[in-house]
Parts: structure tokens; sequence; C-alpha cells
């Protein structure tokens, strides 16, 4: 049968076949895929907020990344890696300060990725002012001695009753015990109180 020139000629096709396929094979092993298809691409800062933010990119094949980011462009001392290999890549960093301004760099194995020799950037939200105004106290009756009450202030609630005591010491006849906010509010309710 080896004698038959058919059945050699077949023989090295196939074993040609595998040594190619293994040649292939160990090369990307042995030299990897091209750095252009691991460079990240696309690089977007989106959903900033106070304490976070997202970023995403894309990659030519699929890698696991490290986020390497800081408050100077000089010292990237936070990590935030990748839990799985994809080639459309999106990382949240959380626990960010309001108002600071971040620097970051992508890691891929042992090769650091920026925006052109320095760290991408971005800042974060800052804190919202609120606007509180001190109450108004309402009118109180002055009394004879020598420590007044704090004033309160005239509250609504939601079914449209008002108290129209402001006074402690009106509420503590009506009430029968001391004053304090919970018992402004059982005014307020029109409840009697339990002894």
């Amino acid at each position: 049968m080896m004698n038959n020139p058919k059945v050699t000629k077949i023989a090295a096709i196939v074993v040609g076949v595998i040594v190619f396929i293994l040649l292939v094979f160990f090369a990307f092993r042995i030299f990897g895929t091209r750095a252009a298809d691991v460079e990240p691409q696309d690089v977007v800062v989106s959903t900033i907020e106070k304490n976070s933010a997202k970023l995403s990119w894309a990659t030519g094949v699929e890698t696991q990344a490290v986020v390497e980011y800081g408050t100077s462009p000089t010292a990237l001392n936070f990590f935030a890696p990748e839990a799985t290999k994809d080639k459309v890549h999106s990382l949240d960093l959380t626990l960010l300060s309001p108002s600071t301004t971040y620097y970051f760099d992508i890691r891929i194995g042992d090769k650091k990725y920026d925006n052109g020799g320095v760290p991408w950037t971005f800042t974060t939200k800052g804190v919202e002012k609120s606007v509180t105004t001190a109450p108004t106290p309402s009118p109180t009756t002055t009394t004879t001695s020598t420590t007044s009450p704090t004033p309160v202030q005239r509250l609504q609630i939601s079914d449209g009753t008002a108290c129209n005591e402001t006074d402690c010491a009106k509420i503590k006849e009506k009430l029968g015990k001391g004053c304090s906010t919970q018992d402004y509010f059982v005014c307020l309710k029109k409840l009697t109180p339990t002894p």
C-alpha cells in the first residue's frame, strides 16, 4: 500500500496541512497578537457623578485590563481591574471624591496605555449646595417668667388642619404634660394624649 503513489501523495498533503496549522498556532503563541489589536481605542468617560464615573473603550482582541487612577498624573495609586476578558470594555470607578480631577491610564498585560503620553482625565461633579432658610418664628405671647419658650413655627399637615397654638405653655395645657416636638405634632393631629 505504501508503494501506491496516490496514497503517498495524499498522506504528504495531510501531514503538510497539519504541520502548517501547528506552525501558525505556535507562531501566535510565541509572538502573540499585534500591539494595535490590544491598544485601547475610543476611550470615553461618561456618567460622571460626584462619587463615580464610567469608563469605556474597545480593543481589537479580547483583553482584560486594569485601570490605574489617582488625583495626580504622576501618582496613579488606585486600581480597578476588569472581571472578564472582552473586546468591548466598561468599568465603573466608585468611591471618588466630589469636585476632584482624576487621572487614569489602562494597563493590559505589562503595557500601559494613555492619551498620547499623558493620562486621560476627568473631574467629578461637585456637591450640590442645598439652600436652607431659617424658619421664621410665629409671634408668641410674652410671659412674665425669665425664661420664655422657643417659638415654634406653625405647621400645616396634609389634611389641611393646623394647630392654632404655638406657645409651649398653651400646648402643655392642652396635652397635660411637658412641651416637646412630639407634643406639638400631637397637637397638630388633634389627638388626645394617652395617660
